[in-house]
């Protein structure tokens, strides 16, 4: 009986703390979401040398993503999809995925991008 209410109490905290780290890991990443009637977006932006920019978009089942990056020596990673593509497109679940965007050979000096994504 109190192995049962351990063993209850041990797997209520694990999931609270698994909860708590997918929040916190989308703290930091801007929300893309698209104008009223467009199925697509332009984000610019500026990637250091030492860090990734994060981006978090909320697809529903069956659609497809396009992602594209533009820019020298650019790369980006859909977390759980595909690492380090300068252009990807997959079918999507109903989730919120988180994009990295960032340099994909280390420079000394941050590097402009464009991030291209529709969703269809």
């Amino acid at each position: 009986m109190i192995s049962s209410l351990i063993n209850s109490l041990v797997f209520a905290l694990v999931v609270s703390l698994m909860t708590m780290n997918a929040a916190q890991a989308h703290e930091d990443c801007e929300t893309i979401r698209f104008q009223r009637g467009n199925n697509g977006t332009v984000v610019k932006g500026v990637a250091p040398p030492d860090s990734v920019i994060c981006y978090v978009i909320t697809t529903a089942e069956g659609q497809i993503a396009d992602v594209t990056v533009l820019g020298v020596n650019m790369m980006f990673s859909v977390e759980g999809v595909i690492d380090a593509q300068d252009k990807y497109q997959f079918s999507t679940e109903k989730k919120t995925y988180r994009i990295n965007v960032g340099q994909l050979m280390r420079s000394v000096t941050d590097q402009p991008f464009t991030l291209e994504i529709s969703i269809k």
